[in-house]
């Protein structure tokens, strides 16, 4: 069967619309990972910059408590070791990310004094190589043994004729110490190292990194390191993604269903435009019928009028003879052909004039005939036989009988120019019942029609006439679907078939139901 495809409107494919809705939210959730990406990367320079002014307060610190246990080494730590080592534990005390507190003589065998519980020899032999390269400035030096902890060494007296060695260990971990939730995501970097690249502490490897600077210290130019390399739980974050696709699935929901009841609009004023085109091109395609119909017209006229002219005729001369009995048949034999004169005159009237759709039970039957009547000249005249072939049981159909006889008389002109140059030309309209279906048919024994317009038969403006226009069929498919029916071409049968299916008009509930 050859029909218009359309293609279902994006609006209104349920499948289309869940595809369209996944992409949407997948693109939604991506620019809020990126969004979260680009706040999280702000966060940390925001943190950072905060942490490494702590650190490096915390930094400068370090050279105060250095001045004050130096000047007490200096006053007298060999004769109150005492008052140096009580100093030391307060500073310990309230700094806990200083460790420990060692000052070591630089010349033997005068002791050491220490916080820690006993100061190695290989420790103290370090603090002594430190203070004696030191020149002026704080050394500091990286602790192998213990990974976050370094030394803080300063010679005392701070000059050529040092006596000590003054050191203090400082946990790097605790010199970056942060109150803020921050930096105690998994993903966060954060660590020191030396000048030289050498580690100074660490808490996480130290991978992404957005944040880098030598703390602002000038006798501890250790580099601040901080950096951040954001996972799936730090950029999909439930409650942002939760709220995102609520609100994306609310405006998609929304566009969606104003989309479509903008196409609902846009389709039912194109339906109405094109159905007042069609009421146009059916009524000038009846007129223009008009014409080519004229001479047959007049030869059916012709007919019943010289019938009319003989039987009154014959009338008179009855009169006169005073035959009554055969005077009344002349009389009924006028009437007759007066009816049949005036019907012919009806259906011109009626297929010329334009008239609104009339739905209601219509003889198919009825129509054939009349199509046969007003084309029969016509076919007379090209030597083709106009046949009917009607099943006396056919029921009607809810249809407009003017519209039918337009759709049929189109058939069945077609089939009269497909059969004007074979050599056996005849036209056969038959009428048949198919369950609740009304089928007519036109047959025909033209040359067929050819193959590469069947696909697109239906479709406006292809047609296989030199001279046609392609609109024809394309007008009677549009009729008979909004009859709801519908009209093919039978490509199985052995002659160029074209068939009507209308549903028949229902007599009682149960027919309806069914």
């Amino acid at each position: 069967m050859a029909k218009i495809r359309n293609r279902t409107p994006f609006s209104e494919s349920k499948g289309r619309l869940i595809v369209g809705w996944a992409i949407l939210i997948t693109l939604v959730i991506g620019a809020v990972a990126f969004a979260q990406r680009q706040h999280l990367i702000a966060e940390l320079q925001t943190e950072a910059a905060s942490l490494y002014r702590l650190a490096s307060q915390r930094a400068d610190q370090h050279d105060a408590h250095m001045t004050a246990l130096s000047a007490l080494a200096v006053a007298g730590a060999a004769e109150r070791p005492d008052l140096f080592l009580e100093v030391a534990a307060t500073i310990l005390r309230f700094y806990p990310r200083i460790e420990a507190v060692d000052l070591v003589p630089l010349e033997q065998p005068a002791a050491n004094l220490s916080t820690r519980a006993g100061l190695s020899d290989q420790l103290a032999e370090t603090i002594r190589t430190a203070a004696r390269s030191s020149d002026g400035r704080l050394v500091i030096h990286p602790l192998p043994e213990s990974k976050d902890n370094y030394l803080v060494v300063k010679r005392s007296p701070n000059s050529d004729a040092a006596r000590f060695g003054l050191a203090l260990q400082i946990n790097s971990a605790a010199l970056l110490a942060s109150d803020s939730a921050f930096w105690q995501r998994t993903s966060v970097s954060l660590g020191l190292r030396f000048p030289d690249a050498t580690a100074a502490a660490h808490t996480n490897p130290t991978t992404g990194l957005r944040f880098e600077k030598p703390l602002g210290s000038a006798s501890q130019p250790l580099i601040f390191q901080a950096g951040i390399a954001p996972g799936l739980t730090d950029l999909l974050r439930p409650a942002p993604i939760l709220i995102a696709t609520v609100l994306t699935s609310l405006m998609y929901l929304a566009t969606v269903l104003g989309l479509r009841q903008s196409l609902r609009a846009r389709r039912a004023e194109r339906q109405a435009r094109l159905s007042a085109q069609e009421a146009r091109l059916a009524h000038a395609s009846r007129v223009n019928a008009l014409g080519e119909m004229a001479s047959g017209m007049a030869h059916e006229l012709t007919q019943p009028l010289t019938a009319v002219l003989s039987q009154a005729q014959a009338g008179r001369h009855l009169a006169e003879r005073g035959d009554k009995e055969n005077l009344r048949q002349s009389l009924d034999s006028i009437i007759a052909q007066t009816k049949r004169a005036s019907a012919i005159l009806d259906r011109l009237r009626n297929w010329t004039r334009p008239r609104q759709l009339a739905s209601g039970p219509v003889s198919v039957n009825s129509v054939a005939e009349n199509v046969q009547l007003l084309l029969q000249a016509e076919a007379d005249r090209a030597g083709i036989a106009l046949k009917l072939q009607l099943d006396p049981y056919v029921r009607p159909v809810h249809a407009d009988a003017i519209e039918i006889e337009q759709v049929l008389f189109n058939l069945v002109r077609n089939a009269m120019d497909a059969v004007a140059a074979a050599d056996f030309r005849q036209v056969l309209i038959t009428t048949r019942v198919a369950g609740v279906v009304t089928v007519l048919e036109v047959t025909d024994t033209g040359p067929g029609v050819p193959p590469a317009i069947r696909p697109r038969l239906f479709e406006p403006f292809v047609t296989g006439k030199p001279d046609g226009t392609g609109l024809g069929l394309a007008l009677c498919q549009r009729l008979i679907e909004s009859m709801g029916g519908e009209i093919e071409l039978d490509d199985g049968a052995a002659r160029t078939t074209f068939r009507v299916s209308l549903p028949a008009f229902a007599q009682n509930p149960k027919e309806t139901a069914e």
